[in-house]
């Protein structure tokens, strides 16, 4: 082989050696470039997982703080209330010896769940007979005062739609008891003198419902109530002739209260 034939072997070998390193280098940045997407799609996965596991938790949480909240403001086992505003309307009177007249309610009740649906009650309340025009034998009397009016009751309270878990619950009650009249000094024109008469009791029903509206977390144990009840006195053939003497009557009482439960 000639010295030129030598020189052009030698430039194409530096050639190739020169080459081939030019290869190398372009392959390896492919081989990292695959790695690197192979670790970003692990990430996303991991980031999927730890979203829905987050996601999971907070449900968790908020359906253990609504059962929570839901146990809290409801009822308990054993309740005490009382209502200092009411009042209590007489009717079924004749404007003469059989008078209609009203009184300012207010009384306390203790109440004892059997039941998430029914409870037994037994409650007490004293009306004021406050001055007021009333009609007696046929004509207006006014500015007079009236007897004061005490009750007694024990009842059964049903909730139709349950009482435990409701923060408002609604409910039907009816119950018997006694209504008493006690004389006063200004109701002597009436029949009611103290010194003759005292109380006069009559046997009595009532029925009625309302609802109850307990707080929330802040005083769980704490409420408010409304009631409304009719009530029906029966007769008593030996009281004054002001008040159901010859006849049954009627009463609407409405009242206001707050109420202090004791849990389950």
């Amino acid at each position: 082989m000639s010295a030129k034939g030598v020189r052009g072997a030698s430039a194409c070998e530096e050639i190739t050696s020169t080459a081939e390193p030019a290869e190398t280098a372009e392959k390896k940045p492919q081989k990292f470039s695959a790695n690197s997407a192979c670790s970003a799609v692990n990430c996303g996965f991991v980031h999927t997982l730890s979203s829905r596991a987050t996601t999971l938790v907070v449900l968790i949480l908020l359906a253990t703080t609504s059962a929570a909240s839901a146990q809290d403001t409801s009822a308990g086992r054993v309740e005490i209330g009382g209502f200092p505003i009411g009042g209590t309307f007489f009717v079924g009177g004749d404007d003469d010896r059989e008078v209609d007249f009203n009184v300012y309610t207010a009384g306390a009740n203790l109440t004892y769940y059997l039941t998430r649906r029914a409870a037994i009650e037994g409650e007490f309340s004293l009306s004021f007979g406050l001055a007021q025009d009333v009609f007696f034998r046929r004509a207006e009397v006014l500015h007079v005062q009236v007897p004061n009016v005490w009750t007694y009751f024990g009842n059964i309270v049903f909730f139709p739609g349950g009482a435990a878990g409701r923060r408002m619950p609604s409910y039907v009650t009816a119950g018997i008891g006694a209504v008493s009249l006690q004389s006063r000094q200004p109701t002597r024109q009436f029949g009611y003198d103290v010194g003759t008469v005292g109380f006069e009791t009559f046997i009595a029903e009532n029925v009625g419902g309302g609802v109850k509206i307990f707080r929330g977390r802040d005083a769980p144990d704490w409420g408010f109530r409304a009631d409304y009840r009719y009530l029906i006195v029966n007769a008593n053939s030996d009281a004054p002739a002001f008040f159901a003497k010859s006849k049954r009557r009627g009463g609407h009482r409405v009242y206001f209260g707050v109420l202090f439960t004791w849990k389950r």
